[in-house]
């Protein structure tokens, strides 16, 4: 009997840490220097929110988004779930209050991308939505390239929306040869070129199609992490994804991968704390 009590109360505990530590995020800072940087800069990015919530209509996110005071908003993807209707209005009251901090840059994850489809039932709210979210403001990018300014500083903002065939369950599909040539216009070589891409299984074609730093999401850090090792498993049911949160840089681009904000399906955490990503953009010999 004691065994099967402390038993008990070890999953008991493990599911209440689940449920509080699902309701905390925390802010991880970068820091990028460049020669096309000409003044400091900085950009929030928010990933894979999926219609979460920190506080009532998100105000712990919104205060903390507030005291940072960024310049820009990147988002690379995944505002919503695509199944659950009640996900695109929270998402567009949070989106209401982004763009009254900074300019929000918004791309397409894979649960936007999956209500393209007018077979999907929830089609018709997912057109309405997106009406409504440029209504209030928000840049949608779809793939492609424009210049735009951050803070004082102009630069390349790319956007690369994948489709779902690249998001296959359990494994990773290969991409096609000069995919990001052919979609994407070209770079300009004297500015600097940001990328917004949800899925960072392709963070080498990133980095070889030129981008200075690109901004992903999708993995959601791997849902369940071993200290010292990294992640077990991603959303895509793939094994140990190489891409899972984090920094990782080729001479002096970058790819960074956000854990996200929110979750869906599998609302697991384990050793993987949310996270809002705040990056300094700096001059090349800026203070760091």
């Amino acid at each position: 009997m004691k065994v099967l009590f402390l038993a008990a109360a070890a999953v008991l505990c493990c599911i209440l840490w689940q449920r509080w530590e699902l309701t905390r995020f925390w802010v991880t800072e970068y820091q990028i220097s460049s020669s096309k940087i000409r003044e400091q800069a900085l950009g929030l990015v928010i990933a894979d929110l999926h219609g979460f919530t920190y506080g009532k209509e998100n105000k712990r996110l919104l205060e903390e988004m507030r005291r940072l005071n960024p310049d820009i908003i990147f988002i690379p993807g995944d505002m919503l779930v695509s199944k659950y209707s009640e996900t695109y209005e929270t998402a567009l009251k949070t989106l209401k209050e982004f763009v009254k901090i900074a300019p929000v840059y918004y791309s397409y994850g894979n649960h936007e991308s999956r209500l393209r489809d007018p077979e999907r039932i929830n089609h018709p709210l997912f057109q309405k939505y997106m009406s409504q979210v440029k209504e209030a403001g928000i840049t949608v990018m779809e793939t492609g390239s424009r210049e735009i300014f951050m803070g004082g500083n102009r630069v390349q903002l790319s956007a690369l929306e994948l489709e779902l065939d690249y998001y296959e369950k359990g494994r990773i599909v290969p991409l096609e040869p000069n995919y990001l040539k052919e979609r994407l216009p070209d770079r300009r070589e004297d500015l600097f070129r940001i990328l917004l891409a949800h899925n960072p299984a392709y963070a080498e074609e990133y980095i070889r199609w030129g981008a200075d730093v690109t901004f992903c999401g999708h993995n959601h850090g791997g849902l369940v992490r071993i200290p010292g090792i990294g992640s077990v498993i991603s959303p895509q049911l793939t094994w140990f994804p190489k891409y899972d949160a984090g920094r990782f840089q080729v001479g002096d681009r970058s790819v960074i991968v956000s854990r996200g904000l929110g979750t869906h399906t599998f609302h697991v955490r384990i050793f993987n704390r949310a996270e809002l990503l705040a990056v300094k953009f700096l001059p090349e010999n800026g203070k760091r």
